[in-house]
């Protein structure tokens, strides 16, 4: 696409005008609007009635090239669809021929209503920030009577921004945050002609998403940054305090040495794991939302474990219990803990999930069985290893179904209850990042 840099372009409608007056009514009013301002390239757009007006009005045109580019049938200068089917065509090609829609000003003055009114909306759906009309003292005629001409212009930026706005909302909805950041990235600033409490309300939105996005990709400490620089408010997508909280709470650094902390901690993100397996199903992408469950019922364990402190990427070797169960793990022909093999780890053990849940019922945890069972027993867990963002070669998630998916995490929201009632509160928080419901 060739770029015209620095040129400009006039499109006009061209109506019948007085045909007792044409150069009073119809030549005379158009070729003042082409003769204010300086354009490189001029489009005008008759009816297929009008389409000899256009003709002779270009004849007149010798500071500028021409295109006529007509309605194409008959009658429909009075079909405001069709108009705007043709307009915004012409004006898509205007854009596609290398002009941006900064450099393109519409003429609306003459021509039907219908054809006035699709220019006008064409012209705001292609974010063309200028129109203009003719006014002046109007005559027996109704038509503006010839020497009384005004040229006036109406920017169009703040109904761009009000459509931005709404898209905006509708991304937040939908849980689109990066997007929303796109948008207002490419918007930003919007000019100063758009009303204050439209550019407020832009910014806004544009921060509280960098807030979410971060959050959404579970950045905590990124989220909590960027929160403490948040000042305006974005109607039902303002953070709360209960939000603020969390985002902060997530955002600490995690010492596993400190068994306790270290189990709150991941209560909190086990929680914010599940709501985003949540949000992952309502957004159809099934196999992440796949990856998510099976995050949760791993921390279930490695949580309970942090209860009795251990770590389950760190189990002491000379540890009673950690030797007594090796016992077992052998005695059963299960596989024993692996050993870790660095330096810093040495004469420690790591427990795979399963292994942790093993373990647990060694240490007589009382969720330690529904913990084995659920690992045995559910199609999801057993998909994991074998899906495509793991070792396989297909989609498994996808394969079984939403409505299995959904029945999975319902089993692991009820694990987690079990685990610990205070759950509840804590889902409540994460799911608020969903804002579907609003």
């Amino acid at each position: 696409m060739k770029e015209h840099a620095g040129s400009y372009v006039l499109v006009l409608t061209v109506g019948t005008g007085n045909r007792d007056d044409l150069e009073g009514s119809l030549y005379s009013p158009l070729i003042k609007s082409i003769s204010t301002g300086h354009w490189d390239h001029v489009v005008l757009l008759p009816s297929q009635s009008t389409v000899e007006q256009a003709v002779e009005l270009k004849k007149r045109i010798h500071t500028s090239p021409v295109k006529i580019r007509p309605i194409p049938d008959h009658g429909d200068e009075n079909d405001a669809d069709a108009c705007f089917t043709h307009f915004d065509s012409v004006l898509g090609g205007t854009i596609a021929d290398g002009f941006s829609p900064a450099q393109i000003t519409l003429d609306f003055t003459r021509g039907t209503k219908a054809m006035s009114a699709a220019l006008v909306l064409a012209g705001v759906g292609r974010e063309i920030p200028v129109l203009r009309y003719i006014q002046g003292m109007r005559g027996r005629t109704g038509s503006v009577q010839p020497g009384t001409e005004k040229i006036r212009e109406v920017r169009t930026e703040a109904a761009s921004a009000r459509q931005q706005l709404d898209q905006a909302e509708r991304l937040m909805k939908r849980g689109a945050f990066e997007a929303v950041c796109a948008l207002h990235n490419d918007r930003h600033p919007l000019p100063d002609t758009v009303p204050r409490e439209l550019r407020n309300k832009f910014e806004s939105f544009g921060a509280v998403a960098d807030i979410y996005a971060a959050w959404d990709r579970f950045d905590f400490s990124g989220a909590a940054a960027k929160l403490e620089k948040y000042l305006q408010r974005a109607g039902a997508f303002t953070p709360t305090p209960d939000m603020e909280d969390w985002i902060a709470t997530l955002s600490r650094e995690v010492v596993p040495a400190k068994y306790a902390e270290t189990a709150l901690h991941l209560r909190h993100l086990v929680c914010d794991i599940l709501a985003s397996a949540e949000r992952r199903l309502r957004d159809g992408h099934y196999e992440d939302a796949g990856i998510r469950c099976y995050r949760v019922l791993e921390l279930v364990g490695q949580v309970r474990l942090f209860d009795r402190g251990y770590d389950s990427s760190c189990l002491p070797g000379d540890d009673p219990k950690v030797e007594g169960f090796q016992k077992k793990q052998r005695k059963k022909k299960r596989n024993p803990l692996s050993e870790n093999t660095s330096k810093e780890l040495q004469g420690t053990f790591k427990a795979a999930r399963n292994q942790v849940a093993f373990f647990l019922s060694f240490l007589g945890d009382p969720l330690a069985k529904k913990l084995i069972m659920f690992g045995e027993s559910e199609e999801h867990v057993k998909a994991r290893n074998v899906g495509i963002l793991i070792h396989g070669f297909e989609a498994k998630a996808a394969r079984l179904g939403t409505q299995r998916l959904e029945e999975h995490i319902c089993k692991l929201e009820a694990l987690l209850l079990e685990d610990d009632p205070g759950a509840a509160k804590r889902l409540a928080v994460a799911r608020s990042l969903d804002f579907s419901g609003t």
